[in-house]
């Protein structure tokens, strides 16, 4: 029977929110897909979702709608935390393909109005000029340490291009965490919504603006290379003549188009500020204060795998984790002096502000038995924080655990303007968190270290170190994955003899 064949297809050219409701009346119907899609209008959509997930809380739905986001001309601190979402698909301008003579940095508006605006240029500038200037002088000493290396059938420019894409790895350790940057990702309509949720409840006035912009990037008229393709034909039709003829065909081609409409205009149009997020943390930050803080942060360079605990104390020592200096084995030192009942209370702080629509913060996620408490410069985490599959709990990013010096810098003799770079930009850090708390990262260079939990499964832990070990990788995050590996395979040998890790001594200069 033709009704019983097998049919296989890919579907373009439906809006995201129209695209989502097919599928969601597809699932709800005895008829194909293809006669849904002709009949599906944007207004039709909006009324579904209005009834199905708004008024029902069918939320799976808002699953289906997917759209393409872009930020550009954002700081790197933004960039952070706009994608520190688990479900998303997302790239991010590389350091080492961006004109830093044209653009430089992102100046906060809170620096801006305060006393510390020209304090705040003059360090990043500085930054900007150290940076050029040492990526200036490790080309020719790349040149000279790696000729012997160089492939015989290796061309001049890709050589040339290869040990320039080198200097500028040790190189970005001076750019500041205010460089601009941008970034495009992938990611359902539900997805943004608590996204803009999230960095709506920041305190930061850069990340609260691109809430609002992302929200109206989603529901106003949207970027449309279709439409832009299309109008020179509909400006020469219309200059054609007012025939009803050349009318109804321009109406024709902006609707096959797409013109002026929105990806998302029903299902992130009530985002707001969660105040859940933000009194967790407050309610945290009250505890550690009292629990922790006499206690000196750790801010040596390493990886910890940390003993597992039971999903109470585990949640609770999470919390502390965030919202603390410590080390996530300095707070669990801290529980162990406590009472069953004071650890159950302080994971209870978790779910005490959880409204009716709030999902669970981050931090109650349990169980897990790989945790690993990684303290590394901010360039490699921005490499690793892509691995989103796992659990990450990131710390704020301060001057508090110091920074890394690359064997390279030292190599030729540029550490002293290196270090001083370094503690300019780490005494404006302190300046500008005593003004407002965390807007001194906008002043840190890559190179400062942070500390962040990392909770996965040995899957994870295997692909994290199969791709991050590899001898072309970045020489910072190969070392923070191999020390990874060699933390999981002194606890768990027989499985970790199954990874394909790359030897950390293995270089491959010319592999990129």
């Amino acid at each position: 029977m033709p009704g019983e064949q097998r049919r296989i297809f890919s579907v373009v050219g439906t809006l995201p929110e129209p695209g989502g409701y097919a599928v969601a009346k597809f699932s709800r119907s005895a008829r194909p897909y293809q006669e849904w899609i002709q009949e599906l209008t944007q207004e039709g959509a909006s009324r579904f979702y209005e009834q199905f997930y708004f008024a029902y809380g069918h939320a799976s739905i808002a699953d289906l709608a997917h759209l393409t986001m872009v930020a550009e001309n954002i700081s790197i601190v933004a960039a952070i935390e706009i994608l520190d979402e688990q479900l998303v698909d997302a790239q991010e301008s590389s350091t080492r393909y961006q004109d830093f003579t044209r653009r430089r940095f992102f100046t906060p508006p809170e620096i801006e109005s305060s006393g510390l605006s020209d304090r705040y240029a003059e360090v990043c500038d500085r930054a900007f000029t150290a940076y050029h200037s040492l990526h200036r002088a490790l080309v020719p000493y790349l040149e000279r340490r790696y000729q012997s290396q160089r492939p015989d059938d290796l061309p001049d420019e890709e050589y040339r291009r290869t040990i320039r894409a080198r200097a500028f790895d040790v190189a970005r350790y001076l750019l500041p965490s205010s460089t601009y940057t941008g970034l495009g990702y992938l990611c359902s309509a539900r997805t943004l919504e608590r996204q803009i949720s999230r960095l709506a409840s920041h305190p930061l006035d850069e990340l609260r603006g691109i809430a609002d912009e992302l929200k109206s990037a989603a529901t106003g008229p949207a970027y449309n290379p279709l439409t832009a393709q299309a109008e020179p034909v509909i400006r020469a039709l219309s200059t054609a003549g007012d025939s009803s003829a050349n009318q109804q065909l321009i109406e024709q081609l902006r609707r096959a188009t797409l013109a002026e409409a929105a990806a998302a205009p029903t299902l992130v149009r009530y985002t707001a500020a969660r105040p859940y997020l933000t009194a967790t943390l407050g309610s945290a930050q009250e505890a550690a204060e009292r629990l922790l803080g006499d206690t000196l942060p750790d801010g040596m360079r390493g990886v910890t795998l940390v003993e597992p605990v039971d999903p109470t104390a585990e949640v609770a020592a999470t919390l502390l984790y965030r919202a603390s200096q410590c080390s996530y084995e300095q707070v669990l030192s801290a529980l162990g002096a406590l009472q069953q009942v004071e650890v159950e209370a302080l994971a209870n702080l978790a779910y005490a502000g959880r409204g009716p629509h709030d999902e669970l913060v981050r931090e109650a996620r349990a169980g897990f038995q790989l945790t690993f408490d990684l303290c590394l410069d901010q360039g490699a985490f921005r490499d690793l924080h892509r691995h989103r599959n796992c659990i990450q709990i990131i710390k704020d990013f301060s001057s508090r655990y110091g920074y890394d010096l690359p064997a390279e810098v030292a190599a030729i003799g540029a550490e002293g303007d290196y270090e001083r770079v370094m503690e300019e930009a780490g005494e404006l850090s302190q300046q500008l968190d005593r003004l407002k708390p965390g807007l001194g990262q906008y002043a840190l260079p890559l190179a400062y270290r942070r500390r962040a939990l990392f909770k996965m499964d040995s899957a994870q832990l295997t692909y994290i170190v199969e791709q991050r070990t590899a001898p072309a990788g970045h020489f910072s995050y190969r070392d923070m994955a191999f020390r990874m590996y060699e933390a999981f395979a002194a606890r768990f040998p027989a499985l970790a003899r199954h990874i394909r890790v790359a030897d950390l001594n293995a270089e491959s200069f010319f592999d990129r």
